[in-house]
């Protein structure tokens, strides 16, 4: 069995070093075993490939690795990839096998500060394109969106990631805001828009994700914070569908509150205005057909005109005896009702669940530098981390037993078992992770009375070298 795994590693390495262009392997065919080896070498190829051109990635094209040290391009890109949650010596010594000649922590520090952070996202990109595995629901694919605030050391203090908090106004808040696309049908991330926390702008980042999207048809799934008319066209010009949930009739500040009026109840109904930057007595008389769109709120559909002809469709359902949740979208009823609605949205929360792994499980908060490049190197690094452990925790079945609840993986020990297998060298035959990890699972217990108590963590910055 060990010598068949290591020929059909040798036969894939052998397709992927000697083709130029990517073969479709379907990974049901292959097992796990063949994804978790192609998923290894697409990321060492991918690696190979920016190596070959280091030149486009590095602070200084003239003298940035254009000499042979223990620290090459490729290599520090792949090191930065396999960080833990331990000081960058230990990090070091694990990385190098706890040799006598493991290159210092100042060492490695020198060669990241070479590196531009786009490498990293270059490199996310490129490994989405070789592996990932488009999945639909009813011809969609469902990609959810949303932020998450990385709070980092205000040793240092910029205009992008540093503010001063309105209660404390000596006491400064550096963080990065992540608004990121993911794929809720093969969990993993499709997007990212790395924003200062000073100068965040959700809907903005929301307008480039779906600016830069090109693929299949696809559903925008987002939280309150993505409620913008200018966002519900954007997706809608782009021929794809959107589901946003928004602030309650009941709120001042809902967009909404211009749409109505509506039944304090569960309602499923159409919406059309007449958008306008015009303020004409007919226009004030007639709030049912007009909608007002100040200077300062952004639109980008005018073209020239005062007009806009604007229609959605707002869904309000029950989730508990006194509340209810509102959304607007522009899903056909006759292909998703209000049931549909509400799991279509009730599965964005995988989105919130990949954030906690990613900070957690993967280390994102556990920060190697003070020095936003390095930061910024590490969230990206930590991204296709995620991609390739999702990509291959999903992939492993567990077997099927007479148990009293059903089971689901132990996703913190796969992505452990999966990233020490990363760290592997060539050569190496790989172990039976398939087995391994599907050994490692938790029970999954519905309708839980206690509520779990979770202590937030800290952010981690070690302290290198940073100024």
């Amino acid at each position: 069995m060990t010598a068949l795994r290591g020929t059909l590693k040798n036969v894939l390495l052998f397709f992927l070093e000697n083709l130029n262009f990517f073969v479709d392997i379907q990974v049901e065919m292959c097992g796990l075993l063949s994804f978790l080896i192609i998923g290894q070498l697409f990321i060492r190829k991918d690696i190979k490939t920016m190596n070959n051109s280091p030149s486009l990635f590095v602070v200084d094209s003239n003298k940035d690795f254009t000499r042979k040290r223990k620290h090459l391009f490729g290599s520090t890109l792949f090191n930065v990839l396999l960080l833990e949650s331990g000081s960058l010596k230990d990090e070091m010594f694990k990385l190098f096998g706890y040799k006598l000649d493991t290159p210092t922590a100042s060492s490695f520090v020198q060669a990241r500060s070479k590196i531009r952070p786009d490498a990293f996202r270059t490199l996310f990109n490129m490994f989405n394109e070789r592996t990932q595995k488009i999945k639909l629901h009813k011809g969609y694919r469902l990609l959810a969106v949303d932020g998450s605030v990385l709070p980092i050391s205000s040793a240092i203090k910029d205009t992008k990631t540093t503010f001063y908090k309105a209660n404390n106004s000596n006491k400064p808040f550096s963080a990065y805001h992540l608004n990121t696309s993911y794929d809720l049908l093969e969990c993993t991330y499709d997007d990212i828009v790395l924003q200062g926390n000073a100068v965040m702008n959700e809907n903005g980042a929301f307008n480039e994700i779906v600016d830069r999207y090109d693929g299949p048809k696809a559903i925008f799934i987002a939280d309150r914070g993505y409620e913008s008319i200018n966002s519900f066209v954007k997706v809608g010009m782009k021929n794809h569908k959107y589901l946003i949930r928004v602030k309650d009739i009941h709120s001042r500040t809902s967009v909404l509150r211009s749409f109505g009026p509506f039944p304090d109840a569960e309602f499923d109904m159409h919406v059309r205005r007449t958008l306008t930057t015009k303020q004409t007595n007919e226009i004030k008389a007639h709030p049912e057909i007009y909608k007002f769109v100040p200077k300062n709120q952004r639109f980008d559909f005018f073209d020239g005109s005062p007009s806009f002809d604007f229609e959605c469709r707002v869904v309000r359902f029950k989730i508990s005896d006194d509340t209810y949740e509102s959304i607007i979208t522009n899903l056909d009823e006759s292909e998703f009702n209000i049931q549909d609605i509400k799991e279509l949205y009730h599965l964005r929360w995988e989105i919130e669940t990949s954030y906690r792994e990613l900070k957690y499980h993967l280390d994102l908060n556990t920060l190697h530098s003070k020095k936003r490049m390095f930061i910024e190197q590490e969230i990206y690094a930590k991204l296709v981390l995620y991609n390739f452990c999702s990509r291959v925790s999903n992939n492993i079945k567990i077997k099927e037993k007479d148990r009293k609840y059903e089971y689901q993986l132990n996703y913190v020990r796969a992505f452990h078992i999966i990233r020490n297998y990363l760290k592997e060298k060539g050569g190496k035959n790989p172990p039976d992770i398939e087995s391994l990890i599907a050994k490692e699972i938790l029970p999954i217990r519905p309708n839980r009375q206690n509520e779990r108590k979770v202590k937030a963590k800290s952010p981690v910055s070690f302290n290198y070298r940073y100024d």
